[in-house]
């Protein structure tokens, strides 16, 4: 069965941005999406989104390092403002 893209965008949104859901949620619920959605946060969110999402308890440290693997060199990575930011509050 296809999963529908749209679902897949607000189940990652709501998981790895604002903690409204879960992929052990998802998981019971429908569990046909829980790869789309690890697979579309990795492709569209940065390290440090998913870094935060392990930090406030939304995901769990599998989850975490289940999202990270599947990330590619080509996926966002790190935001290159916070590591200018870090930058110049090094240089202070």
């Amino acid at each position: 069965m296809a999963v529908n893209t749209i679902l897949v965008k607000s189940y990652a949104t709501n998981v790895y941005l604002t903690g409204r859901n879960s992929l052990a949620n998802i998981a019971l619920t429908r569990p046909e999406y829980v790869a789309p959605v690890m697979q579309y946060a990795a492709d569209t969110y940065y390290i440090d989104d998913i870094d935060y999402a392990l930090t406030q308890g939304w995901i769990t440290s599998t989850e975490h390092a289940d999202t990270l693997a599947l990330k590619g060199s080509e996926d966002p990575q790190y935001r290159t403002t916070l590591l200018v930011a870090q930058d110049e509050i090094a240089e202070q």
